[in-house]
């Protein structure tokens, strides 16, 4: 059983905030004048955090005693977004223009020799060209002696894979609309030279904008960099090489050849993409990484519409054809797979924006801030957050579908016609009778 970290005295709180550099002291004693009196820093730490003056991140960690690693530049971090194979992810804020970004702080070992430097401000340099709208914009980027990092444009969206975890596959529309905002963003990429390597369903994030969900297309220029990292552990027998990319996703052409690739290889690992947010799975599940990397390379897999029999032929059918071992049996662009999708499923098809994926509960002693009578950072349990990944959402905006239009008659359409035939029969009966009457009154008129 982990053991609580001893009860912080509220005093020593106050100096751990003003040591961190997040409040200086006339602030913090501002930010104290409506507390009750307290001796207890948990009860600081939630005053400050109900105040907006620190988040549960930063008060998590002040009250397990670390006070640096606040601050990286201009730049205030927030919260842990989570961590992948290059390093960490954090929310954070430049203190001076007050602009939310999104700082990707690279593992050392990534940055350990002078090639892997130079790569990297070369990668990045190129990605800082690529201003795009389905593309996660690089603003900026430093090295320096201990840490390098990436700020980044902050997509508050989730990634298509939490989504599909969280929602299970996604309708068919919806998933055809995010596979063609990532081709256009894809096209604007390849025609700048630029090949992602590395597209996966975590690194398409979507976001909520006023003309609807956005696809951002997340990492950019920084697979090659991770060439001394092992994303793919030693996944080809016999160990000698590293593949970039990812088991699950990585084209036939690059498992063999990393560098010697085209915008045809992204358009694989979208295919694969494509088969997952409609299936709910990778086209070859299961397995080891080499044994992932074999399919790639020579098994064709399952049909689209044997996992999802609703799936239409002509959207089965693009998705198969992305899925091409040999590159010249692809799209040979992304903007003719955009295309395409546009007049399968129309400009405007009828999809939804992602609903907000659910949090999972709070561990036992994780910080919580809902009403209660006790005090919210009692038995408060830091953990290191950088094990964590906290998915953002974008708010759902489902659009009430417009009630179908009434369909106009035919033209040709005979109105029924037997309403008439007993006006008809009537009107004669009546011409006949009063016909009769009449002879009858001539004849009685000139008899008498």
């Amino acid at each position: 059983m982990t053991e609580k970290p001893p009860r912080m005295d509220a005093q020593v709180f106050i100096e751990h905030v003003i040591a961190s550099g997040l409040m200086d002291r006339e602030e913090l004693n501002r930010a104290l004048q409506n507390i009750w009196p307290t001796d207890r820093g948990k009860s600081v730490a939630r005053h400050l955090v109900e105040a907006g003056k620190l988040t549960k991140f930063q008060a998590e960690h002040l009250l397990a005693g670390k006070t640096d690693g606040f601050l990286l530049g201009q730049y205030k971090i927030l919260e842990d977004l989570g961590r992948g194979g290059m390093g960490h992810v954090y929310k954070a804020v430049h203190q001076t223009m007050g602009r939310f970004v999104a700082l990707k702080i690279l593992k050392p070992k990534l940055m350990a020799t002078e090639r892997a430097r130079e790569l990297f401000q070369k990668e990045i340099h190129a990605a800082g060209r690529l201003r795009h709208q389905n593309i996660v914009t690089a603003y900026d980027a430093y090295i320096t002696a201990d840490r390098s990092y990436l700020v980044m444009e902050f997509v508050d969206g989730p990634n298509l894979s939490q989504l599909v975890k969280e929602q299970g596959p996604l309708p068919i529309e919806q998933a055809c609309e995010y596979i063609r905002q990532a081709a256009i963003g894809l096209d604007h990429a390849h025609v700048m030279g630029l090949v992602h390597r590395d597209v996966k369903p975590s690194n398409l994030l979507v976001e909520q904008t006023s003309s609807g969900p956005q696809v951002k297309i997340l990492d950019f220029g920084l697979t090659l960099v991770t060439a001394g990292d092992t994303a793919l552990g030693q996944a080809v027998a016999g160990g000698a090489n590293t593949v970039l990319g990812t088991p699950d996703y990585v084209s036939p052409e690059q498992a063999r050849n990393q560098y010697g690739v085209d915008g045809r290889s992204d358009l694989y690992s979208l295919g694969c993409t494509f088969y997952f947010l409609l299936t709910g799975e990778p086209p070859f599940a299961g397995g080891s990484p080499a044994e992932k990397i074999e399919k790639h390379w020579n098994a064709a897999p399952v049909a689209v519409q044997t996992k999802r029999p609703e799936v239409p032929e002509a959207v089965a059918a693009i998705v198969h054809k992305l899925l091409a071992k040999n590159p010249k049996w692809r799209y040979q662009k992304a903007g003719e797979l955009a295309t395409e999708l546009s007049t399968v499923v129309g400009k405007k098809a009828d999809w939804s924006a992602p609903a907000r994926p659910k949090l999972k509960p709070r561990p036992e002693g994780r910080v919580s801030l809902a009403p209660s009578g006790d005090d919210p950072f009692d038995d408060v349990e830091v953990e290191d957050l950088s094990e964590s990944t906290l998915p953002t959402a974008a708010m759902s905006t489902r659009e009430t579908p417009a009630p179908p239009p009434r369909p106009r008659p035919r033209y040709g359409h005979k109105k029924p016609i037997w309403p008439w035939v007993i006006i008809a029969i009537l009107s004669a009966f009546a011409v006949v009778s009063g016909f009769g009457l009449l002879v009858r009154f001539l004849i009685s008129r000139f008899a008498s």
